[in-house]
């Protein structure tokens, strides 16, 4: 038919008063039939309880999330009403979303936090002290916002000799959680660096969202070095500010906790200064008054007089230990001398050097009676020099001993 407009056209037509006519604007409704595309673009719808709405959030936009969109999520979404043609559906293509009420982020935020503070990682008895004067600083954050300028100006102004490390970290988005743990675990590796600040300016929930991400909290926990958490302003609080060693309100903040003022160290070491010129006067005037009362004594009034008195001392006593050394010496000599004459007189080749010998029988045996031996008995007899082997002719008794000795026999017991 002439003049009649074709499906194209008229879908075009649509699209274009759609979109000139209406501005761009708030939805507020429970998501449903959700899809999240291969290509990283959002599929789903929003409804209320009369009428529904189709969306498509493409992925440029739902980058800057930091929740995943699922069915029965009631939200609100800001966009632009369009139409897309291959289908003549109208539909809104949303730039942002956010939870409605307490939304997913503050009960996801709630849940983590419970769930870490029962593992301990909040406990104090875990966090680390943090060093008072640091060389080196390792700050992990953006190097393009205002919390480096913010901490780079006040370590600066506070201890100027402070060397800083600057790990640039991605804050927000879907990739700024695992930045961050790269970042706190490449700082955490160098020997050189003593504390790491982490942190960002402010922003909402949703902006700060990656510090409340478990694999941040738990690369806090396990690091080696003590960290700040810097994150927001003062009203915010994120998993990590409950993790960290310390947590700042600011990342100004953090700064002044984390170097000292040089003026109040020199001011410090002033006084240190002065108590220590006290102590050493009061020591030098101590030192001084002993030096005098010991100049005055006796013992350096005339040191080679002690020192002559005390080699007549030392002469006295070595005499002493001379005499007494030799009269115990003498005395064992004598005692010595008494024993050699005792042995002597029991020695058996004293006794054959006066004429005696000693007979032994045909066993060994020491004979020593004759009343022990019969005739044609074997012995031998040892002698001053040398020794003869005899044979019994007969035993005689003692009476005959007495008679070749030139004295009387013994005479028996009895009454």
């Amino acid at each position: 038919m002439r003049g009649a407009l074709s499906v194209s056209a008229a879908t075009a037509l649509v699209k274009e008063c759609l979109e000139q006519g209406i501005t761009p604007l708030w939805v507020e409704g429970e998501i449903s039939d959700f899809v999240a595309h291969r290509s990283g673009h959002f599929y789903f719808t929003v409804k209320d309880a009369e009428a529904q709405l189709r969306c498509v959030m493409f992925r440029g936009a739902n980058a800057r999330l930091r929740f995943t969109p699922r069915d029965g999520l009631q939200c609100a979404l800001f966009g632009r009403i369009s139409v897309y043609p291959r289908s003549g559906q109208y539909q809104l293509i949303a730039e942002r979303m956010q939870p409605v009420g307490e939304g997913e982020l503050q009960a996801a935020f709630q849940a983590l936090k419970e769930r870490l503070q029962n593992e301990g990682l909040f406990a104090p008895e875990r966090k680390r002290r943090l060093p008072a004067i640091p060389e080196r600083i390792g700050i992990v954050t953006s190097p393009t916002g205002a919390a480096i300028r913010d901490i780079q100006r006040v370590l600066r102004r506070r201890w100027p000799p402070i060397a800083i490390v600057l790990r640039p970290t991605v804050v927000q988005g879907r990739e700024a959680a695992a930045d961050i743990v790269a970042g706190i675990e490449a700082l955490d590796r160098r020997a050189d660096i003593d504390l790491i600040i982490v942190g960002r300016g402010g922003g909402s929930l949703e902006d700060l969202w990656a510090f409340n991400e478990e694999p941040v909290a738990r690369a806090i926990a396990a690091a080696k070095l003590p960290i700040i958490s810097a994150v927001g302003h003062e009203i915010d609080f994120t998993i990590a500010d409950f993790v960290a060693d310390l947590r700042a309100p600011t990342p100004s903040a953090a700064a002044e906790l984390a170097v000292p003022d040089a003026r109040d160290v020199l001011t410090g070491a002033g006084s240190d200064l002065r108590r220590c010129a006290r102590a050493v006067r009061r020591r030098l005037d101590e030192g001084r008054l002993r030096l005098e009362g010991l100049a005055r004594s006796r013992a350096l009034v005339s040191p080679l007089d002690r020192v002559r008195q005390a080699s007549q001392r030392a002469d006295e006593l070595l005499q002493r230990c001379a005499r007494a050394a030799e009269s115990r010496l003498r005395r064992a000599g004598e005692r010595a001398a008494a024993v050699a004459g005792r042995l002597e007189a029991l020695n058996p080749g004293s006794v054959l050097e006066r004429g005696y010998a000693v007979a032994f029988d045909e066993r060994g045996r020491l004979v020593t009676r004759a009343a022990a031996l019969s005739a044609g008995d074997c012995l031998r007899v040892v002698l001053r020099e040398g020794a003869v082997r005899c044979r019994v002719e007969r035993a005689e008794d003692a009476a005959a001993l007495a008679a070749l000795l030139g004295r009387s026999a013994p005479r028996a017991a009895g009454p």
